[in-house]
């Protein structure tokens, strides 16, 4: 999410119609401790290994599309400061079109500015960065171009067996959980605890990400406008086209 809120991440392969296996944190560890107290109190042992799949229900697994949406609209509302470009990423399972983004927004910006941080005498790191983010994307890509069933029961079950006490102290409920309230704290968490980013310049942000829209499609359709006059010159659709309008020499 940080990636992408910051314009660096502009594609990602992954099939929105799978569902998301995503849970936070703080209840996957829940979850271990009572894992370990349980199989450690359990009497008689039982006579297979038990496997517990710390996951969310199955009703409670959004779709990856609706994971990025949700995401996207909370990047637009909770910015972080300038990036790279306009945050305006999206999800494909076309290898080949991935590709494509990929060297067109990923790693041709990245040579861009470590040539320009060179000519300047500073530091280069924008190559540096998207090889450990393709890493990172190539991880995680395996588990959204693929369809997963794990399945939960075992996991539930242990939280059923807690004391109300219990329950309180090792929350392992996911059905509480508010999705987009999640994904909110997520990217105000990053924002503040690992990019450095004070609540405090969210309007100096928004304005930011204001200017840099603009900016993006300024630059897309003088792109555009270009290619097609490039097109059309070539082919001569444009003597036609001014021929038409009786703006021909």
């Amino acid at each position: 999410m940080i990636g992408a809120a910051k314009g660096v991440i502009r594609s990602m392969l992954c099939d929105g119609q799978y569902k998301s296996e995503v849970i936070p944190v703080d209840y996957a560890i829940n979850g271990l401790i009572v894992i370990a107290f349980e199989t450690a109190t359990a009497n008689p042992k039982p006579e297979q290994i038990p496997v517990y799949n710390i996951t969310c229900a199955e009703k409670k697994k959004l779709p990856w599309e609706t994971v990025m949406n949700l995401g996207k609209k909370l990047g637009y509302e909770y910015p972080f400061e300038a990036g790279v470009w306009y945050p305006d990423g999206g999800i494909t399972t076309s290898k080949l079109y991935h590709t494509i983004n990929v060297i067109l927004f990923h790693w041709l910006p990245a040579y861009l500015i470590d040539f320009l941080l060179l000519c300047a005498g500073q530091k280069r790191f924008m190559v540096r960065v998207q090889t450990r983010i393709s890493t990172g994307l190539d991880v995680l890509q395996f588990f959204t171009t693929r369809a997963w069933d794990f399945k939960s029961e075992n996991y539930e079950k242990l939280y059923t067996n807690l004391s109300e006490k219990e329950k309180k102290i090792f929350n392992m409920d996911t059905d509480s959980i508010d999705d987009e309230e999640y994904l909110k704290v997520g990217i105000l968490g990053g924002r503040q605890y690992i990019m450095k980013e004070p609540l405090s310049t969210l309007p100096k942000a928004r304005k930011q990400l204001k200017a840099l829209y603009i900016l993006d499609r300024t630059v897309k359709t003088l792109l555009l406008g270009f290619l097609l006059y490039f097109i059309f010159s070539r082919t001569g659709l444009l003597d036609v086209m001014l021929e038409s309008f009786g703006l021909a020499k």
